[in-house]
């Protein structure tokens, strides 16, 4: 069964996605800040964390930084949780290691799809994959999440924004944003085609596919 810890400092929100979760067949258990977060990690196996951005004392993205200091994304997947409109803050997640993001109100099949996805790729690295096709694969991840994401942000605040102001001039950066998407996953289908990946370093200890 799969061990999945929610951290929400919003007792109501924790308590209706343990439960929600639960019904799914998950093992749940919930804290309410971050530093017993970081504490019941140390004395607990975990599977998966779902994490939420805004929290007082310790912030969520704190949390993050804590805990990628000591775990992989393959040792202990983290997705994050939050109710900002501000895409920014996503962003800043996953370039500090989170694995994944949802948004709240939390949709449980979402949830449920992410927790599964980021789990699976948890039990390749556990069975122990060859070196190098672990580290294409965490490249991938990152090329995804760094590529594909910061244009994905910038569409859904354009619409966003479009929809706010009733002003569709917004909408040819939403449709640059988008053609940029499909071009990067183009390159990406491209480069994995070859059965050779080339890699480059993005920041220290990690990799991108190079797309050129």
């Amino acid at each position: 069964m799969m061990k999945v810890l929610v951290v929400d400092d919003d007792k109501i929100n924790a308590k209706f996605l343990a439960k929600s979760l639960a019904k799914r067949g998950f093992e749940v258990s919930e804290v309410h800040d971050g530093r017993s977060c970081l504490e019941y990690v140390k004395s607990n196996e975990v599977d998966i964390i779902l994490l939420d951005i805004m929290m007082p004392d310790l912030s969520g993205q704190e949390v993050l930084s804590e805990l990628r200091s000591e775990y992989s994304a393959f040792e202990l997947p983290i997705v994050m949780v939050t109710a900002k409109s501000d895409a920014s803050d996503v962003v800043n997640s996953l370039r500090k290691g989170a694995n994944d993001y949802i948004t709240k109100p939390v949709n449980i099949d979402v949830a449920e799809a992410r927790i599964k996805t980021q789990v699976s790729l948890k039990s390749l690295y556990n069975d122990s994959l060859d070196k190098k096709e672990l580290e294409t694969l965490n490249a991938m991840i990152v090329t995804y999440n760094h590529e594909i994401n910061n244009p994905l942000t910038i569409a859904m605040g354009m619409l966003n924004r479009a929809v706010a102001k009733q002003d569709f001039s917004y909408l040819d950066k939403v449709e640059d944003a988008l053609d940029r998407i499909a071009d990067i996953v183009s390159k990406i289908d491209g480069v994995t085609a070859k059965g050779k990946v080339d890699q480059k370093e993005y920041t220290k200890g990690k990799k991108m596919i190079s797309l050129k």
